[in-house]
């Protein structure tokens, strides 16, 4: 019978399963019981890793949910393409709808009008052009 792992914190369905890392504390008391027993504990510890779980996402660590049947995947979300929209999907505000605008052969091209506003690369707020910090994050920007 196949089982189907999804994971809750990265939405999506895994295929492989990993083990949980070991804390630094149990890493601490493997080696003093190997070093206390000249070696012997050493494959006590090789049979403790290989019969471990796998349950965890590999990606984010976290314990995985299992299934008999597959889980229905949401929607495909567009890929971001530029640093912008992955700024604003990862801050969770929705990517403003894009403006296509037409050209009449008889218009000149106009000079691009500065933007009132910028975003933040670090966590998407619009901020005033030239702005060394910013106000929400507190990081440092580079300025061209």
């Amino acid at each position: 019978m196949t089982k189907y792992a999804y994971c809750n914190i990265c939405k999506k369905q895994v295929e492989y399963t990993v083990r949980k890392p070991l804390e630094t504390f149990q890493k601490v008391v493997w080696v003093i019981l190997i070093i206390a027993t000249v070696g012997i504990a050493a494959i006590f510890y090789a049979f403790y890793i290989m019969n471990r779980k796998k349950d965890y996402c590999p990606t984010c660590v976290s314990k995985v949910q299992f299934s008999n049947e597959p889980f229905e995947s949401e929607e495909e979300e567009e890929i971001p393409s530029t640093p912008k929209e992955k700024v604003l999907r990862k801050a969770g505000k929705k990517l403003p709808a894009k403006k296509e605008f037409e050209r009449k052969d008889g218009e000149e091209e106009e000079d691009e009008v500065k933007p009132e506003h910028t975003f933040c690369p670090y966590c998407g707020e619009d901020i005033k052009p030239g702005t060394k910090k910013c106000p929400f994050c507190h990081t440092v920007l580079k300025t061209p």
